[in-house]
């Protein structure tokens, strides 16, 4: 479970991204979408939860981030990452390797996983998310969206429970977006406790149990799937979300034979 308590934080640098008074819970097995305007706050529950913030990213915090009745918040990033995985906006960010065996592999080596382990692994992973024509290349080499699969392959190779994501779908086409769906779809039919911090909602609509809606470091509304799913295109402008995209994928789904 995690669990952000009376969360108030201030970056060092900058106001932007500011969180007031936040309170949120998220039960295990859920998925959460956490949406809003540009600087509301979304990547920085993301960072809270990993523990970038405040071991990576200073500034003034006050509350407690609970994983597992773990304070986050006073646990070296190594242990956090030993439940908790994250898809960056930018995958570059989080290469450690130049190339995309080494890159799984280092995410178990991590962890202190035996050598047979991480192979058992590296193969599982790489049959399920039918990535074999990737292997073994220079991660320079890829393309934005092969990029992002290494990255989500990373963080399914170690298994962990959780699963942040932030921003994942910035930087891919509708092909991608449509194959990152799947996998989600796929996490959470395991079970895992998924976190998206997003801007582009359209393709989540079927797989977020609930929305939080931020606006100005607070949160706006909580929605479950099925109120969300009732809202008016009226409704979505207002809280200034994408409506349209919503909106078709939402009809395009009601309409298909099934």
């Amino acid at each position: 479970m995690i669990e952000l308590k009376n969360i108030t934080f201030t970056y060092s640098n900058t106001k932007i991204g500011s969180l007031k008074n936040l309170n949120l819970s998220i039960k295990d097995g859920d998925c959460v979408l956490i949406t809003g305007g540009s600087g509301c706050g979304k990547t920085t529950i993301i960072r809270l939860i990993n523990g970038l913030i405040p071991n990576f990213f200073e500034g003034e915090l006050q509350g407690s981030v609970l994983v597992n009745g773990q304070n986050v918040t006073q646990t070296e990033l190594y242990d956090t990452a030993k439940t908790v995985s994250t898809v960056f906006q930018n995958p570059r960010s989080q290469f450690f390797n130049v190339d995309t065996t080494s890159e799984l592999a280092f995410a178990c080596e991590n962890q202190g996983m035996p050598e047979q382990e991480i192979l058992n692994r590296i193969e599982k992973t790489v049959t399920e998310l039918k990535l074999e024509p990737l292997m073994n290349r220079s991660l320079f080499d890829l393309s934005g969206g092969q990029k992002q699969k290494i990255a989500c392959a990373s963080v399914a190779v170690t298994g962990n429970q959780i699963i942040l994501l932030d921003e994942p779908s910035a930087n891919l086409d509708l092909k991608t977006i449509e194959e990152l769906r799947e996998l989600l779809k796929k996490w959470r039919g395991e079970g895992k406790t998924i976190v998206i911090a997003e801007h582009r909602i359209s393709y989540l609509w079927d797989i977020a149990d609930r929305t939080v809606v931020l606006c100005n470091g607070e949160i706006a509304k909580e929605l479950s799937r099925t109120q969300m799913n009732k809202l008016t295109e009226d409704d979505l402008h207002k809280m200034g979300l994408r409506t349209n995209r919503w909106l078709s994928a939402r009809e395009a789904s009601v309409s298909k034979p099934h």
